[in-house]
């Protein structure tokens, strides 16, 4: 092949890449708006389902595993008013997890068995309302930040909490694929989920 064959050929190969690469964007902006909507419709569910269930109930985050899933106790839980505690970007266990774990049920005193049978109530168990869904192709959580925690979520698990009275938490949860990011903003009122295109913090968000 001659130079100018060579030159014709790379021209072609540019523009044939040239066309493609917008298509191969425009499926990975689909693809992100898909799991956006899906999690943002699991988010509404789960309000709904909470208020009639009057129960409190929470949407579980696994950032490590790029999964998320609803959890429910068979009665109305309260947060610390201080809040979780967290290092480095993720959370850390309470000082009630702390102490149930160490807690053998066939050994356990009379004070320690009280604790434990508390503590069953007011434990959160997966539910049926938003199944264990996994982001799947290359969507990935990249932080999570919600109303109760000191600081945004990269990693372990971060947790949002819904309540019969018909609240929930405000919140932000962003997604990403590739360079694209989507942001979806919780309203504590409503359950309503607003995604926005971009990264965008939450109202108060520290």
């Amino acid at each position: 092949m001659t130079l100018i064959e060579i030159g014709i050929a790379m021209a072609i190969a540019a523009g044939l890449l040239a066309l493609a690469l917008p298509a191969i964007s425009n499926v990975t902006r689909v693809q992100l708006r898909q799991k956006s909507g899906q999690l943002a419709g699991g988010v509404r569910s789960l309000y709904g389902a909470t208020a009639l269930g009057g129960h409190s109930c929470r949407l579980v985050f696994d950032i490590d595993h790029q999964t998320y899933w609803s959890e429910c106790a068979e009665r109305a839980v309260r947060l610390d008013r201080s809040g979780e505690q967290s290092t480095g970007g993720s959370r850390r266990d309470s000082r009630e997890e702390e102490l149930l774990a160490n807690i053998r049920p066939g050994s356990a005193n009379e004070e320690e068995q009280v604790k434990l049978a508390l503590a069953q109530k007011s434990a959160f168990k997966p539910s049926g309302d938003v199944p264990v869904t996994q982001l799947g192709g290359s969507v990935r959580f990249l932080d999570v930040w919600v109303q109760h925690q000191s600081e945004r979520y990269t990693s372990c698990k971060a947790f949002l909490y819904f309540w019969p009275s018909g609240l929930t938490e405000v919140a932000a949860i962003h997604l990403g694929q590739g360079d694209d990011v989507n942001t979806l903003l919780v309203s504590p009122l409503s359950g309503r989920v607003r995604i926005v295109s971009g990264r965008v913090d939450a109202e108060g968000q520290r």
